[in-house]
């Protein structure tokens, strides 16, 4: 969707608000930063600032948005400013490996505290999740205990926010029945690995991850990790894929690609383990300890930025031609859950 200046203009302050919302529902961040700061700041009501500071943190612009965020009046700071304004210092304090000390958390916690006050005020379920999507975001550098002296009512709220998400997790019952007939007649393997895509449990320890995998065949959870690998790999890199809960798969999507016969990928992430030593560590926290200490070194983003162009760029043969060769390691005949 494209739009001139003059369009825009010509539009009611409804109409370019409801504009706005469209261009971003359907992504088009660059094209509402585009068309708003050329009509000049000085010229947008509230409602189109608050969308403009919304569009630069959708495009990775959190200080922009801060900027424009805080041009708003005080007086017009409603919950969706402060979740808003608290996106962007939380993502500035990830990029960044802030401690919980540092200025931008300490921040980023008094606008979520505000945020779900005020939505809880509103009755904004929705708003409110948002504000503890945030401290999801920054879950690693956070200090809990300390955050219960000085936020009890937030992490209270939070901690409850937790426990209705893994109780949603759980999910509902489904039995499924997949047959070497629809394995054969599929290209889609997400509908194969779907049993073991709601099963097998990567938010755990190791050992949960094992234990979870039993109802499945190897082949199965090299299928499932190598799934994660894509799809945490082709969304924000090799870097993304270990620094998130996916990185405790990547022994066993190394072991798929090798038996799927995608030598080529498996090469590839090989070539990432063996920068960081020849291993790495399946829990989470540790991952991310020495992923922190790697990002001073200048060259890392660098090699695996041409580590990521091998997934993006591959064209050989991916892992359904294994499962389609191979369909009765892939059947299964269970019940599994699936969130509500």
């Amino acid at each position: 969707m494209s739009i001139t200046i003059e369009q825009f203009l010509s539009f009611s302050e409804s109409e370019q608000l409801q504009t706005v919302k469209e261009l971003n529902d359907t992504g088009n961040v660059k094209t509402i930063i585009d068309v708003l700061t050329r009509v000049g700041i000085e010229n947008l009501s509230i409602p189109l600032l608050g969308e403009l500071g919304r569009a630069y943190n959708n495009n990775d612009n959190e200080k922009e948005a801060i900027k424009v965020l805080e041009s708003i009046d005080e007086e017009y700071r409603d919950a969706v400013w402060y979740y808003r304004c608290a996106y962007a210092y939380g993502a500035i304090a990830l990029d960044n490996n802030e401690s919980y000390t540092s200025d931008t958390m300490k921040q980023m916690l008094r606008l979520v505290d505000q945020g779900v006050r005020l939505a809880q005020e509103k009755n904004l379920d929705d708003i409110k999740s948002y504000c503890f999507e945030v401290i999801d975001m920054c879950y690693m550098q956070m200090d809990f205990e300390q955050c219960e002296a000085e936020y009890p009512e937030l992490c209270k709220a939070y901690s409850n926010y937790v426990a209705e998400k893994k109780k949603n997790r759980e999910g509902v019952p489904r039995h499924r029945t997949i047959t070497i007939e629809e394995i054969q007649s599929t290209d889609d393997m997400w509908t194969i690995n779907e049993p073991m895509y709601w099963t097998i449990n990567i938010y755990g320890s190791y050992d949960d991850y094992l234990e979870s995998g039993k109802p499945f065949t190897l082949e199965q959870r090299y299928l499932n990790a190598i799934c994660w690998y894509f799809a945490e790999v082709n969304n924000g890199g090799h870097h993304q894929f270990l620094y998130n809960s996916t990185g405790i798969v990547w022994e066993d999507a190394l072991a798929g690609l090798r038996l799927f016969k995608m030598d080529e990928l498996a090469d590839n992430l090989q070539s990432v383990i063996d920068y960081f030593g020849g291993s790495v560590p399946f829990d989470r926290a540790e991952r991310w300890t020495i992923l922190q200490d790697w990002e001073n070194e200048e060259e890392l983003f660098d090699f695996l930025d041409g580590k990521d162009d091998v997934v993006y760029e591959y064209d050989g043969i991916f892992e359904d031609a294994f499962v389609h060769e191979n369909p009765q390691l892939f059947v299964f005949d269970g019940t599994y859950t699936i969130p509500e």
